[in-house]
């Protein structure tokens, strides 16, 4: 990492290192479209060896893909001027946009997590970053999912696992919305599903049916080449008849 992008990282990290939960930037893990993943040390007060920091991309360096999909129902918690300045699109409402996704992913992570879902646990946010679990063995990140051979019997027990916790997000009102085998990563002790940030409530936003069934098809056309054949298209009706019924 060159020292001018390491210097504007832990500006972003830097309520994590005054609060003394991370002591170093150990290294980068996953750069995305949106943020950047880094390897941090955390401390003896953290309690964990290395810890996960997502640090989002500046405002005028990241789009918002398809939001309209995914914001209906965000807004709920907003002051009114705030509501008044994202349904504007201004540079206010957008900078309020922001802030609603990184703090919208923190607490989705914080709620399912105490629903004992396979997420990562969230330590802190603050600013553009998260902090959480870092899931990996040492300092080496667990691949994901999309590079990972099974043989059949372990493809279905995987999948088993996922829409489990598909189904236990439903539970807990919410919808991934853009889960793939590449942002579900895979360790020996199992399957770890990330990136939460477009994540819905299933309660309030209309669009929640089409990106739960687009959740399931992703996952399950993924182990099409492992053999069998899951059907999305049932699954996904069966999932969401019981959530509307509250047999989930």
């Amino acid at each position: 990492m060159l020292r001018t992008e390491h210097l504007e990282v832990e500006s972003s990290l830097e309520s994590f290192f005054a609060d003394g939960l991370i002591t170093e930037i150990v290294g980068l893990v996953r750069q995305g479209k949106e943020a950047t993943v880094y390897c941090c040390r955390g401390s003896s007060w953290s309690g964990c060896e290395y810890l996960a920091a997502k640090v989002y991309r500046p405002i005028d360096q990241r789009a918002f893909r398809n939001d309209a999909v995914y914001q209906p129902g965000r807004d709920r918690p907003l002051a009114a001027r705030d509501r008044r300045a994202l349904a504007r699109k201004s540079h206010q409402g957008r900078m309020v946009q922001f802030g609603v996704w990184v703090h919208s992913e923190f607490e989705t992570l914080k709620l399912l997590y105490d629903a004992g879902a396979n997420v990562p646990e969230p330590i802190a946010v603050g600013g553009s970053a998260l902090l959480m679990e870092f899931i990996g063995d040492g300092i080496e990140p667990a691949p994901m999912l999309a590079r990972v051979s099974m043989t059949p019997e372990q493809a279905r027990s995987c999948l088993k696992v996922i829409l489990d916790n598909v189904a236990l997000w439903l539970r807990n009102d919410r919808v991934h919305g853009d889960l793939s085998a590449y942002n579900i990563l895979y360790r020996e002790e199992g399957i770890v599903v990330i990136d939460f940030p477009q994540a819905s409530d299933a309660r309030f936003n209309p669009n929640a049916r089409t990106l739960l069934e687009r959740d399931v098809e992703n996952v399950c056309n993924h182990f099409r080449c492992s053999g069998f054949e899951p059907d999305p298209i049932r699954i996904s009706a069966e999932m969401w008849r019981r959530y509307r019924l509250g047999e989930l």
